[in-house]
């Protein structure tokens, strides 16, 4: 019995690790604003906010100047209105 509470609580661990509430949009967004974002291919994981609310052209510069190269193809700038939802503005 006790090896079942073990991998319960492992499993748990290693769920709540992979958990990416903090760039979430029901914490990251704050007002309207242009935001940098990661979209997911799958829907279900909804975006990444990595920062924001900026202007364009902060947000721009954020993204070239702080990410690599590789990293800063796959993130966008999205001026969101409202709080996005979980699947984004798609």
């Amino acid at each position: 019995m006790s090896k079942r509470v073990l991998a319960i609580l492992s499993l748990a661990v290693l769920l709540a690790a992979c958990d990416s509430r903090a760039t979430s949009p029901e914490v990251a967004y704050t007002t309207p604003g242009w935001y940098l974002e990661r979209p997911r291919i799958t829907l279900v994981a909804g975006p990444e906010i990595f920062a924001g609310p900026f202007t364009y052209d902060q947000c721009e510069a954020k993204r070239v100047m702080e990410f690599d190269p590789a990293t800063a193809e796959r993130l966008i700038c999205i001026h969101e209105y409202t709080k996005p939802s979980r699947f984004g503005p798609y």
